[in-house]
């Protein structure tokens, strides 16, 4: 029973946490919270990406996430496209991988 009424407070929490804002908010978001809102998709995007490409195992290391990171950061600059910057990122780290770059 007890397995039972957490998963029913989790479901609860969640459906609150995505109903309250659809609820309160009116059919225009503020300005200013839809330019906050704006820069949260890159910043979780960066919070995941970010450790992986420094400190794969732990420790930094110098290899083909690391380049492939630095090259998608180049193609982030240059088309300012978040689809086509994941796409030339996961090329880039393929292809070091094939190549043998550890």
């Amino acid at each position: 029973m007890n397995v039972w009424l957490t998963i029913f407070g989790m479901a609860l929490v969640t459906y609150a946490t995505r109903a309250i804002p659809l609820l309160t908010l009116r059919s225009q978001p503020n300005p200013q919270l839809a330019r906050f809102l704006s820069y949260v998709p890159p910043a979780i995007f960066a919070a995941l990406i970010v450790p992986a490409l420094f400190a794969p195992s732990g420790s930094f290391e110098a290899g083909a996430a690391l380049y492939a990171g630095l090259f998608g950061v180049l193609v982030a600059w240059r088309s300012r496209n978040m689809a086509i910057t994941i796409i030339a990122g996961l090329a880039a780290f393929a292809l070091l991988q094939i190549l043998g770059v550890a």
